[in-house]
């Protein structure tokens, strides 16, 4: 299938591969890492999210990546500048594209020049250089210190039940080719069927829709929170924000790009919506 969808701004994550984030009865074997990673190119994708926390998936990605792999990982919360160069050091040998800071409370616990030679350090290595955070506050920190630096990336959740982040992109100017939405699917929510969403959802479900149908004065009786988490993707690809999706084959691969092309043409005017700070609050109201 052509799904026309820019494939460089797919990335997909890792977690349930070696560890119980997807269940365990999803846990991959070595093998089936292996064949997974030659399988994606298939898809026009080539880049893939780990972690050490991840349970051992970021080991066997290493085994088995190749060199058309764009790999991304975390370091681990450190202490000293010494863990920090060892754990750079035991990262030298391996195909990294960026390396990202993924303790939440990294910006508040370093100053500038802590952070400015960690970039040194990372830069000297070859690898660009990211932080994984949750709260505006940290990013708007981490980004007065690298703005200038286009190497340095974000990871941000970005989701329906959490748009506080696009929002401050669009009015403050940030060039959307240095972001990268995850938290995406809401607890897998694009793998839950109708029933297991109102259970997981606890009747958020209702009002989230109704704050669309109250947006856009007409009802969205036939737009399930699946066609409205796809219309966002989509509305991601068309600023040029990379995002990442937790999948563990490739059936999920195909389902996932078969829904965006789906929703390719869904006529939600998201551009004004995230500029409607009410409405915003309104959904955020709602995160879990």
């Amino acid at each position: 299938m052509n799904y026309h969808i820019r494939m460089e701004n797919i990335i997909l994550g890792s977690a349930g591969w070696r560890s119980e984030y997807a269940g365990k009865l999803n846990i991959l074997s070595g093998e089936q890492i292996n064949k997974f990673l030659s399988e994606i190119s298939n898809f026009g994708i080539n880049h893939i999210d780990t972690a050490p926390s991840y349970g051992d998936a970021e080991e066997k990605i290493f085994k088995h990546s190749n060199s058309a792999l764009v790999i991304d990982t975390k370091i681990n919360p450190f202490g000293t500048k010494k863990d920090f160069c060892n754990q750079l050091k035991k990262l030298s040998k391996q195909n990294v594209h960026t390396l990202y800071f993924h303790d939440p409370k990294i910006i508040q616990k370093s100053s500038v020049k802590q952070l400015q030679d960690y970039f040194n350090e990372i830069k000297n290595t070859g690898f660009n250089m990211g932080f994984s955070l949750y709260d505006l506050e940290s990013f708007q920190t981490a980004y007065s210190i690298f703005s200038k630096n286009k190497e340095v990336i974000f990871q941000v959740p970005i989701n329906l039940f959490d748009l506080k982040f696009l929002k401050f992109f669009a009015e403050g100017n940030i060039p959307y080719d240095r972001i990268v939405g995850r938290s995406i699917f809401s607890r897998g929510l694009i793998f839950l069927n109708n029933d297991e969403i109102h259970r997981c959802f606890a009747g958020k479900y209702e009002h989230v829709r109704s704050v669309f149908e109250e947006f856009y004065q007409k009802p969205f009786c036939k737009k399930s929170l699946h066609d409205l988490t796809f219309s966002l993707i989509n509305f991601l690809q068309s600023k040029n924000i990379k995002t990442l999706f937790g999948v563990n084959n490739i059936e999920e691969i195909r389902q996932i790009l078969d829904n965006i092309s789906k929703n390719a043409h869904c006529d939600l005017m998201w551009d004004d919506m995230i500029r409607k700070s009410e409405t915003i609050s309104k959904i955020e109201d709602l995160i879990l």
